[in-house]
């Protein structure tokens, strides 16, 4: 049986996610045919690392990523680190050959991004995004709704990743209130990911920012002033002349982790919550109107966990399913292609594709303009 290598940069929140997918995996899915080995942990801190080995079960650790990038027993390489990290770490993983498994966004902005993808087309490693909302089942069925033209053509579509983390102004800022971080690239990567992924991309975008606060305070007891945007509202039109809506916020009162897509078409319409995940809602357009309603209506449709072969048996699929879940299929998902040499979707030239869409929403945001798209 292949055994894949893992190597891990970053023991924060990310870092720990994707070390429980990992931990994972052979309960979810126990007839793969491969196995996966915890080889490395790297931390910036030679604490933190040793913390994480004695934890999470990793074989080494070190402070230095690079001491991680020279271990021959390494195959897979998840970065977890901050934003303005992603460039320098994920070239030095492709150039020394690894898979590189990284946290979204791909980069600070399109022209890291752009370097990073080059050196991607360069490497003998597979890559892959880490956008875990892809990977729960009741998404799976709603891309598939519209793959399988049960849409129609695309009317209008929203989407909102609300949370209220950032209300408070007394609360300590993290690193993704500076300006390497913001909502667009941290929750709306989320939301404009599932709509390019399900609808293709937009050929003209507008955007506007808020920034509710002049300065907060810092972990260390200071004050920072240089923030990025709290909120986030974009306007998309695709190439058929669709238009549609996406919000961003942290200072959305009452709101946990609520992420919602709409997608309305000709022949039917989709809606999904993520504080609601185990259920797609599909209303379809082609049934005729009756008296008394006949049979017309939105569908709940329950995909759970119902996942195909080799998952969907652990849990159970009527089992509720957990934001984890989709972190765990979209680690499998992975390694099933580097354990058998195929190409992954969603790879590094995806997330490039992606940066360069959010650039275009931060030049409107500037110019208070509409943009064009660049491919």
């Amino acid at each position: 049986m292949k055994t894949i290598g893992i190597g891990l940069i970053g023991w924060g929140f990310m870092g720990r996610t994707h070390t429980h997918a990992l931990r994972d995996l052979a309960l979810y899915y126990p007839d793969i045919d491969f196995r996966v080995k915890l080889a490395h942990v790297c931390s910036r801190r030679l604490e933190k690392a040793r913390e994480a080995a004695e934890l999470a079960g990793f074989a080494r650790y070190t402070d230095d990523y690079r001491v991680l990038l020279a271990d021959p027993e390494v195959d897979v390489v998840s970065i977890c680190t901050p934003n303005d990290q992603h460039e320098e770490m994920a070239i030095a993983a492709l150039k020394a050959g690894k898979h590189v498994y990284i946290d979204k966004p791909l980069a600070v902005n399109a022209e890291s991004a752009a370097r990073i993808a080059e050196a991607a087309r360069h490497a003998p490693g597979s890559t892959r995004m880490v956008f875990n909302n892809r990977y729960t089942p009741a998404v799976m069925r709603a891309k598939a709704l519209v793959d399988e033209g049960r849409i129609g053509d695309v009317l209008s579509f929203q989407a909102r990743y609300l949370h209220s983390g950032s209300i408070d102004p007394n609360k300590p800022i993290g690193w993704k209130q500076q300006l390497q971080g913001g909502v667009i690239l941290d929750l709306g990567s989320h939301a404009l990911d599932l709509l390019t992924w399900m609808l293709g991309y937009p050929s003209k975008v507008f955007c506007r920012t808020r920034t509710l606060y002049p300065q907060r305070p810092t972990r260390d007891g200071g004050t920072e002033r240089a923030l990025s945007e709290d909120q986030a509202l974009m306007m998309l039109e695709l190439p058929n002349g669709a238009l549609g809506t996406v919000e961003a916020s942290k200072i959305a009162t009452g709101s946990n982790d609520e992420l919602t897509i709409e997608i309305r078409g000709t022949k039917g319409a989709l809606l999904w919550n993520a504080m609601d995940p185990n259920y797609v809602y599909y209303f379809d357009q082609t049934l005729p109107e009756q008296p008394l309603g006949g049979m017309r209506g939105f569908t709940q449709i329950e995909s759970v966990a119902r996942y195909p072969a080799p998952g969907g048996t652990f849990l159970p699929p009527k089992n509720s399913i957990g934001w984890d879940r989709g972190h765990t299929h979209c680690y499998y998902t992975f390694l099933d292609c580097v354990a058998h040499g195929r190409t992954p979707e969603n790879g590094i030239e995806c997330g490039a594709r992606l940066q360069k869409l959010m650039d275009s929403l931060a030049r409107s945001n500037k110019t208070g303009a509409w943009v064009d798209v660049e491919e």
